[in-house]
């Protein structure tokens, strides 16, 4: 008997297909309805924050939990520095440039271009318009926690400390 080369794998015959149910009526797996899921919209829109909720705090341990690169949370964090603790803006007048948030973060003006987008389109960040002052008609950064993300750190922190080493 001789070891298999990947040649021989690749002549091998692929997976039987399923077999049909011989029955039928037999019924097939319910499906799941669009109720049960959240939608996408409603997944990404902001989260509303408790009187007793502190912005940093929760933007900090969203971002932490989030599934997003590490040069978006890297801008995210960069960008939570600047902004208020208690609302998350960044004033028109200190909203920072491209070049100023790529050399602060060590990531290239292209990285940080594709991570403020990557924050944008996952609903941590929004481009609000400024209404009033020099800068109106300009846009300025406002930072947001997404709805779902303010779920599961609100679940986090209800979370015993004795549960939480394990």
């Amino acid at each position: 008997m001789s070891i298999p080369s990947p040649a021989d794998l690749a002549r091998r015959p692929g997976p039987k297909p399923a077999p049909t149910p011989s029955v039928p009526h037999a019924k097939t797996a319910p499906q799941q309805t669009s109720e049960t899921r959240p939608r996408a919209a409603d997944a990404i829109a902001p989260g509303r924050l408790k009187s007793s909720e502190h912005f940093r705090k929760h933007y900090l341990f969203g971002l932490r939990f989030s599934t997003m690169p590490a040069h978006a949370r890297l801008v995210g964090h960069d960008l939570l520095w600047r902004a208020s603790h208690a609302t998350g803006r960044i004033p028109p007048k200190l909203q920072p440039s491209i070049e100023a948030v790529s050399l602060a973060t060590g990531l290239t003006t292209m990285q940080v271009g594709v991570a403020l987008q990557i924050l944008r389109t996952r609903g941590w960040l929004y481009d609000r318009p400024v209404t009033h002052g020099p800068r109106t008609g300009s846009t300025a950064f406002e930072l947001t926690i997404p709805a779902f993300a303010l779920e599961r750190v609100r679940a986090h922190l209800k979370r015993k400390p004795s549960d939480l080493s394990g």
